[in-house]
């Protein structure tokens, strides 16, 4: 007769999603240990974002700490379903966006001026335009801001197509057009000003 198979043992994320919500609800609750342990996992990350997308560094640490401040005031809804770093991060990129566009119908300049380039050289995934003519951001201010968005989540910051479909709340399929007519858009760009000699300034 075959003996049962006895169940796997569970992974080690797995035994510490209770640890985790049980810090975030108590990080919600205002509890300064807790507080602390979440801006820890989570400051890094949250200002790389808005530095990635705000030009000045003023406005991009007044983009990460409302950005902050929105993860710990969300914290009682974490539910575990998600590592508290990805769930963070969501938090993070919608409170970036947010400001984002308000500061761009103030009519504030919140392209950043070399903040991009110095991400997408740092990038895993190298967008398809590695020698550029001009500075990455003189070629993202001319896209749609859709556009715009998803290519800096996905080839700046090396978010996945699923994580950015989350964080914008679009279908991955969206994301995918966006990215491919955004990035159809920028080599267009490339390809007139290498026809032309066009060459950066210093």
């Amino acid at each position: 007769m075959t003996r049962p198979v006895p169940p796997a043992a569970p992974s080690a994320p797995a035994a510490t999603v209770p640890l985790d919500l049980e810090r975030m609800r108590r990080a919600g609750a205002g509890d300064p240990a807790a507080q602390a342990w979440l801006m820890t996992q989570v400051m890094s990350r949250v200002r790389r974002i808005a530095r990635a997308f705000l030009r000045s560094s003023a406005d991009a640490d007044d983009a990460a700490q409302l950005a902050l401040l929105a993860i710990l005031e969300s914290a009682s809804t974490y539910r575990g379903e998600a590592a508290v770093e990805a769930w963070a991060r969501r938090v993070a990129v919608r409170t970036v966006l947010r400001y984002v566009r308000q500061q761009r119908r103030d009519g504030a300049p919140v392209a950043p001026e070399s903040a991009i380039d110095e991400e997408v050289a740092q990038a895993p995934h190298q967008p398809p335009f590695e020698a550029l003519p001009r500075e990455a951001r003189a070629y993202l201010d001319a896209l749609p801001e859709a556009q715009r968005d998803v290519i800096i989540l996905h080839h700046a910051l090396d978010y996945s197509i699923d994580e950015i479909a989350g964080m914008t709340d679009v279908s991955p399929d969206t994301v995918k057009s966006r990215l491919r007519l955004g990035i159809g858009a920028l080599r267009k760009q490339v390809r007139q000003d290498i026809a032309v000699g066009r060459k950066r300034t210093a």
